[in-house]
């Protein structure tokens, strides 16, 4: 039974591998992007660090003057009003919307437009509990940082199907 077992996930294994299956996190970015200037002045440095991280975890060359940088990558993140879904007045709980809309644009480093502005948005549903004040916001702020992430990704995964 065990051999049966283990011979079935080699199977199931090597037909992922041939189908083109890759894990999300093991994007790379295409040659012509991998040497880039981040300009990025409206994030936070929570934002920023994160868009750094998984651009060079991508593969990106970050660099800090413009000297042999092929792209500039810049990058907003703008957060929308929150929407209420749900509320239940008499037991204090509620159903919120929260909004995240990053925009991007890439240009060469002679100035010409390769990706005009492009626009990406989340939104997340989160229960809160007017009860526990304290949580409230920190279940917001929670929800905001994997709103962030996914926006984050998001980018990565458009920016490394990118051609010229």
């Amino acid at each position: 039974m065990s051999l049966l077992r283990s011979i079935v996930i080699i199977l199931l294994v090597a037909s992922l591998t041939a189908c083109g299956f890759h894990l999300r996190g093991s994007t790379s970015l295409p040659p012509p992007l991998i040497s880039m200037q981040l300009l990025a002045e409206d994030l936070d440095r929570r934002q920023k660090t994160e868009l750094e991280r998984q651009l060079i975890q991508a593969g990106a060359s970050l660099k800090d003057v413009q000297v042999g940088v092929a792209v500039h990558l810049t990058v907003a993140i703008k957060v929308l009003p929150d929407r209420s879904v749900v509320n239940t007045a008499g037991q204090g709980k509620s159903i919120i919307r929260i909004f995240r809309q990053l925009s991007y644009s890439l240009s060469a480093a002679t100035g010409e437009l390769l990706v005009d502005q492009t626009t990406i948005m989340r939104q997340l549903d989160i229960s809160l509990d007017s009860n526990e004040l304290a949580g409230i916001e920190y279940e917001k702020e929670s929800a905001g940082v994997l709103l962030d992430r996914e926006l984050i990704g998001e980018l990565i995964l458009q920016l490394s199907h990118f051609q010229i």
